[in-house]
């Protein structure tokens, strides 16, 4: 039979007779009937393949078998736990997670059908810094990364991007998707509303959208499949002069993002592709579901970048703590009136179906349906999320395990087997905590960023005393740990801990209203006293900032303009050494501004990340790039590591962090005596009216005196 959009072609001869015969025959003057039966034949094949393709197909289904998964973010190796959800004595060990039992568990799902049309997609950040990709970036050049080989031997057809693989810029990620410089993807890879200029390394490795093609049944099928890309990007990753189009749904430039996903719909329709798929990873399904109700011609939507874990109650979760679905798998839409409907009977125009899975190799989304002339028509009850662990029968795939999970395994060994210190405190590392509040670990690493400025200032032409702060973004701290007195730090920790490519970098003069405006940010995501979730969340090194969260936040677009100032900061205290000696720079029940608001005042430690306005910080990304000084060399976990081993010696003890924990940044609810003592650390400057002003002018600041390192 012969589906819409398909091409077919019937011949009623001997595979010998093909149309090349027919010329020679035709070159008779007088048609002999055999040759009149051979030009009969050819006709209607022709006449056939045309009414495949221009005419309304009979209704016939067709079933799609959707395997989707998102997120891998460089989780290689498989994972060991014990199992006590229920409660078991003794607890029974279970392996999940990693790509060699994922790889197993694609082949069993991928395997349903012989007559379906498996289609396998990622939908994005694939690939995630950390120790395991660590071991792809050692890896030399024109080698394939790890992450890579394992899509390729999974056999993807289709792979989304996310914003994870801009965290290194545009030359890593073009060598992911080409290690050998060919100017081929080693996959298709797609992305609609990416804008890649010419002079980019990525031009011509991602394509908006592209149309996979398989023989089903004797008839070839295709699908488009569309790609989406957070309009958040510039703000979380650092994609260099890649531009992602569009914005979140809550501002008016989401439905340029829209415009962009229809541009490719239409486009793939008019070339007779009736059936497409989107993935789609905007960071928060929410905004995909919003989209479902606002496309046109777009079957079904694979949310990504969220980690939601969409079931149905009798979908088996991985026995871990806290593992809870979230209703249900798939989400349907109506097309007609953007709502939201709990069966397909209830669509009155066309159905969206919309679809999730949790990363790091957890879950492969797997949704079979069936198609009848281009619409969904029914849901098979087989759709769900499938687990990724040994506990179903799973083995991991050796192909896998040899070329992926045993060399990395061996570097991730050797990194943790290098000690540099031990600690005498405990170090919080916990994402909610270092997104929220001042922690030992987060100030510590603070400290290291202003440290390995100052080190590296001279060699720049810049003054090291003069760097009297540093700032690290909690989204930017990444193992989610408690280190506890006694344990050691080894390099792993430090990868673990600090994961991306980030290099220090020093922001020069300053001012008081941008300083205030930068501290406005970092508290903006703040829902009560210590409790927060945004990546934009400062440690603080040489400052203590009192916040009150029932305040007006900072409103930010994702096109880094300040809608809102914000109102939340109440005070700012310059303290360079962190011991609460210092100056207020800001203090609301003083009237504001101690210091004339565009007065410079110091300059300032961070990583490129930052100082390139990641997390929306608007402020550094109206900077001017000659204000910016990046470190080439000195990445933040490298500062770390330093800082440990040459500066604390090895040893991290409570005095090397004072303040460290729940002072540096605070609500105003929190009950911490003021300051011990006030010096004047930063001097107001006088217009240059009289010599003594030219002089202070000239003169600029006292300077705070710069830590003796230990020998």
């Amino acid at each position: 039979m012969v589906t819409q959009g398909a091409i077919v072609t019937f011949w009623f001869v001997f595979p010998s007779e093909l149309p090349s015969h027919l010329s020679e025959t035709m070159s008779y003057s007088v048609f002999s009937s055999s040759a009149v039966g051979r030009v009969q034949r050819y006709l209607l094949a022709s006449t056939l393949t045309l009414a495949g393709t221009l005419l309304p197909a009979v209704a016939q289904a067709f079933t799609l078998n959707l395997l989707h998964f998102s997120d891998g973010e460089a989780s290689l190796l498989t994972r060991t736990v014990a199992n006590t959800v229920p409660p078991t004595t003794p607890p029974t060990p279970f392996d999940y997670s990693g790509v060699a039992l994922f790889a197993d568990l694609i082949d069993r799902q991928r395997n349903v059908s012989d007559t379906d049309f498996d289609l396998l997609v990622t939908a994005g950040d694939n690939f995630l810094a950390g120790p395991q990709f660590e071991a792809s970036l050692r890896l030399p050049a024109g080698e394939k990364f790890y992450d890579a080989i394992a899509l390729d031997l999974f056999n993807i057809d289709v792979g989304g991007i996310g914003n994870h693989e801009f965290d290194f810029g545009p030359d890593v990620l073009a060598r992911f998707l080409d290690p050998t410089g060919s100017g081929t993807p080693f996959r298709s890879f797609v992305s609609a509303n990416l804008d890649i200029p010419d002079s980019s390394p990525l031009k011509g490795l991602i394509q908006p959208s592209t149309i996979v093609t398989k023989t089903v049944n004797g008839v070839e099928e295709r699908v488009g499949v569309i790609g989406a890309t957070t309009p958040l990007l510039r703000s979380i990753s650092s994609p260099g002069n890649v531009q992602a189009v569009g914005d979140t749904a809550a501002n008016p430039g989401f439905q340029i993002l829209i415009d962009r996903i229809q541009a490719e719909a239409d486009a793939l329709q008019a070339q007779g592709v009736d059936k497409i798929v989107l993935v789609s990873h905007l960071q928060d399904i929410s905004e995909e579901k919003i989209l479902a109700g606002r496309v046109r011609g777009v079957d079904i939507i694979v949310a990504a970048g969220s980690d939601t874990r969409l079931a149905n109650p009798d979908d088996p979760l991985l026995p871990l703590a806290g593992e809870v679905a979230v209703p249900s798998y798939p989400l349907i839409y109506d097309s007609a009136t953007g709502a939201q409907v709990s069966s397909l009977a209830e669509v009155t125009g066309e159905p969206v179906l919309l679809v999730s899975a949790d990363g790091e190799y957890k879950y492969l989304g797997n949704l079979q349906v069936e198609f009848t002339n281009g619409k969904i028509s029914s849901i098979l009850d087989a759709s769900g999320p499938k687990r990724n662990t040994n506990l179903d029968g799973l083995t991991p795939r050796a192909d896998l395990v040899s070329q992926v999970q045993e060399p990395v395994a061996a570097f991730v060994d050797q990194l943790k087997a290098t000690v540099i210190g031990t600690t005498e405190v405990p170090l919080d590392s916990i994402r909610t905590n270092v997104r929220a509040r001042s922690t030992l670990a987060g100030s510590l690493i603070a400290d290291s960023i202003r440290d390995a400025a100052r080190d590296g200032a001279i060699a720049q032409g810049l003054d090291a005393s003069n760097i009297l702060v540093g700032i690290q973004n909690g989204g930017g701290i990444r193992n989610d740990r408690r280190f506890v007195p006694g344990d050691n730090i080894t390099a792993f920790d430090t990868f673990d801990i600090l994961p991306f490519s980030n290099f220090v970098t020093i922001v020069k003069d300053v001012t008081g209203a941008e300083l205030l405006s930068i501290l406005e940010r970092a508290v903006s995501s703040q829902t009560a006293a210590n409790v927060g979730g945004g990546g934009q969340f400062l440690q603080l090194s040489g400052l203590e900032v009192v916040y009150d969260v029932t305040q007006l936040p900072q409103v930010v677009t994702a096109a880094g303009e300040i809608t809102r100032l914000g109102a939340r900061i109440q005070s700012i205290f310059l303290a360079p050494d962190n011991n609460r000696v210092g100056q207020f720079i800001y203090d609301v029940s003083r009237g504001g501004f101690q210091l004339p608001s565009d007065q410079v005042l110091f300059d300032l430690a961070t990583i490129d990340f930052t100082a390139r306005g990641g997390d929306n910080f608007a402020v550094f990304t109206n900077m001017p790039d000659d204000r910016k000084i990046i470190l080439g060399g000195v990445t933040y976990q490298k500062a770390l590591e330093n800082y440990i081993i040459e500066d604390l010696l090895g040893v991290v003890t409570a005095a090397a962090i004072p303040n460290g924990e729940g002072i540096r940044v605070r609500d105003i609810s929190a009950m911490v005596a003021g300051p011990v003592d006030e010096v004047i650390i930063v001097q107001p400057i006088p217009e240059p009216t009289t010599i003594a002003g030219v002089l202070l002018a000239g003169a600029g600041f006292l300077r705070a005196r710069r830590r003796t390192k230990k020998a």
